[in-house]
């Protein structure tokens, strides 16, 4: 095999090695309607953020990882437009309740770049 043909497998392998993992960064989704952060002095409105509640319905559950995968509504309180996201659980213990198709509410936040579910139920 001649050098180009070699640097070319190279490079293809690994994009297609990088691409899965580039798939699964959402933090920049995290950044939707930040432009202006509440002070941190206004816990009324932080007591609003935590109550609300966006409607979805899980297309995937990776028990290995504690992540769900939600087709939702618009995020309110990220600013965020409806889509399919891979979200993590706080409480890993709550991804066995959950199964493909079933119709959920849950809360998410940005913790540290990392778009995480805070509180999650299922939707009457």
């Amino acid at each position: 095999m001649n050098t180009t043909t070699s640097t070319l497998a190279a490079f293809t392998l690994a994009c297609s090695l990088l691409t899965p993992a580039l798939a699964q960064n959402h933090a920049d989704h995290a950044s939707h309607g930040s432009a202006a952060p509440a002070p941190a002095s206004a816990p009324a409105a932080a007591a609003t953020a935590e109550a609300v509640m966006t409607a979805g319905e899980i297309t995937r559950v990776d028990k290995r990882a504690s992540k769900l995968t939600i087709r939702h509504e618009d995020i309110k309180n990220l600013d965020m437009p409806a889509m399919t996201m891979v979200f993590g659980l706080k409480d890993s213990t709550q991804v066995a309740q959950f199964n493909p198709g079933d119709k959920v509410r849950f809360h998410v936040q940005d913790e540290g770049g990392s778009l995480t579910i805070t509180r999650i139920e299922r939707a009457e």
